[in-house]
């Protein structure tokens, strides 16, 4: 590992980054209500992008459309747990994806688990998607996510079969450290291991997240508390990525038996010693590789 990465994970040690996930659910409700109440969409401008605000169930999508013409689309779900609006510097990341996989991009601020149960997201992502529908073919429509976007990425066509919708499925999903809570004490138990080496996420809040995400519904479907219990019948090619040194990686094993018990084309890669989400985030060299491994899977 470089240098510039151990620096980075003592600096993530030394500010205790992951204390945000470790605090209680109603101070983490508190302060994540703050914060979105200051994370407004900023004004984008790029010499080679149009940029448009749309609103599906009254909830806004970032339009990102490269003004030389294209017949690709992905819907691009960035994370947070659930409960925070994506950054300036997650839409920043966002447009630098658009421009290096050449396709336009569709980024919903889908409700949150601050105000909505997590089936609101859900319908949500869902229309999101038929209005792409009306502009994409469905053959030319990825769907990427981060953390609890790459959760919702998968959720999507497990939200198509639990509700029987003959919708077309999009050509491929993309899914980083796929949020998910955790379900068994054998996922538990390997998550409690990698809490020790993870900077970012404190195992507890993937505990802590059921209560969130139900939001005081007792009507949510398991499959969007615990993902691992989807049907995964008749999905597209799914890429999946983890970081070794992250709590998440704990539900690999879960997703791979699912995947293979619904015959799913799959590919699911590692990067060994890296942190939550870092081929999104190629703040290293280290995790350069990661990130040229998104664009090529993502054109």
């Amino acid at each position: 590992m470089s240098i510039k990465y151990h620096l980075l994970k003592k600096l993530f040690v030394l500010i205790n980054f992951k204390k945000k996930f470790g605090k209680t659910n109603e101070r983490l409700l508190k302060e994540a209500r703050e914060l979105n109440r200051k994370n407004t969409i900023s004004e984008m401008k790029d010499p080679d992008f149009d940029f448009e605000i749309i609103r599906i169930d009254n909830a806004p999508v970032l339009l990102m459309k490269h003004k030389v013409k294209t017949d690709k689309a992905c819907l691009f779900m960035i994370g947070g747990g659930m409960i925070h609006y994506p950054s300036v510097r997650n839409i920043k990341r966002a447009l630098q994806y658009a421009k290096d996989c050449g396709r336009d991009l569709y980024v919903p601020y889908y409700p949150l688990c601050t105000e909505y149960p997590i089936d609101t997201a859900y319908r949500m992502i869902y229309h999101t998607y038929l209005e792409m529908l009306k502009h994409y073919d469905h053959t030319r429509i990825s769907v990427f996510g981060s953390s609890s976007g790459g959760n919702l990425a998968l959720g999507l066509c497990a939200y198509l079969n639990a509700n029987k919708l003959d919708t077309p499925r999009p050509e491929k999903i993309i899914a980083l450290s796929p949020g998910t809570c955790v379900e068994t004490e054998e996922e538990w138990q390997k998550m409690l291991q990698l809490n020790e080496k993870d900077v970012a996420i404190d195992a507890a809040y993937m505990k802590n997240a059921i209560e969130i995400m139900k939001c005081g519904s007792d009507d949510v479907p398991d499959y969007m508390i615990w993902l691992q219990k989807a049907d995964f019948t008749d999905f597209p090619e799914v890429y999946i990525n983890y970081g070794s040194d992250e709590c998440l990686y704990a539900c690999r094993d879960s997703f791979r038996k699912q995947f293979e018990k619904y015959k799913v084309s799959y590919h699911l890669t590692v990067g060994e010693g890296m942190y939550h989400c870092y081929p999104i985030i190629p703040i290293v060299k280290e995790a350069m590789e990661g990130y040229r491994w998104l664009i090529e899977v993502s054109r």
